[in-house]
């Protein structure tokens, strides 16, 4: 069964965002430029930011209006999204990867 828990929205931002480390029932997990996390960083190994991937996951299951509030929330910060990947998990599985 397929469970819906969170959204990766990319943005158009050539630098790393400010955004909330919380927004309704979501946690800001990290933020990755091309696959190579920048935030929290792990190490300084990454020379730059280009259209950040911006994680926001939930352990409960959501719904897709609260996936639209949360994209609504980034948009009223006065940051553009270019694209967001919703993230399910199948029988309590990630089907999703992570980044590096």
């Amino acid at each position: 069964m397929m469970t819906l828990h969170g959204v990766d929205i990319f943005l158009n931002l050539s630098e790393l965002p400010k955004l909330p480390d919380k927004l309704g029932p979501f946690d800001l997990i990290f933020i990755a430029s091309r696959g190579t996390r920048v935030y929290p960083v792990a190490a300084n190994t990454h020379a730059g930011i280009d259209w950040p991937q911006c994680r926001y996951f939930s352990d409960e299951t959501v719904t897709d209006v609260e996936i639209e509030q949360l994209v609504t929330q980034i948009t009223e910060l006065g940051l553009q999204w270019t694209k967001c990947q919703k993230l399910f998990k199948l029988d309590g599985e990630n089907a999703f990867s992570q980044p590096y």
